[in-house]
């Protein structure tokens, strides 16, 4: 598990930096729409294909795209959207109304 969170962490960090750099190239995205790029895998073959951006309903996301092969051989594309990466590394807010436990034994 936490080698998975440092390989997540690494990928957000890596996606964080390639959006900057893209958007310093785009400036005028259009609402609903999204753009991909070619990801450098640099070894690691459970990296996206392709990363990029999207736009919906004026929010923001991160796009990840994979290249996958079906069971019957055929070629096709997964993906996984997630809000933007803000690079902070502090703890995750607790939304309002959370069942907080502060009566733990440790």
């Amino acid at each position: 598990m936490i080698e998975q969170m440092a390989e997540d962490y690494i990928h957000a960090e890596l996606f964080h930096q390639q959006l900057l750099e893209e958007q310093m190239q785009m400036t005028d995205m259009k609402d609903n729409s999204l753009v991909l790029f070619p990801n450098d895998k640099e070894g690691n073959d459970k990296r996206p294909d392709f990363t990029g951006k999207g736009l919906l309903n004026g929010e923001e996301f991160q796009v990840s795209v994979w290249k996958n092969i079906s069971k019957a051989g055929k070629p096709y594309m997964s993906g996984q959207m997630q809000p933007p990466y803000n690079g902070s590394m502090g703890a995750p807010r607790m939304s309002e109304g959370a069942d907080t436990d502060d009566n733990v034994p440790f």
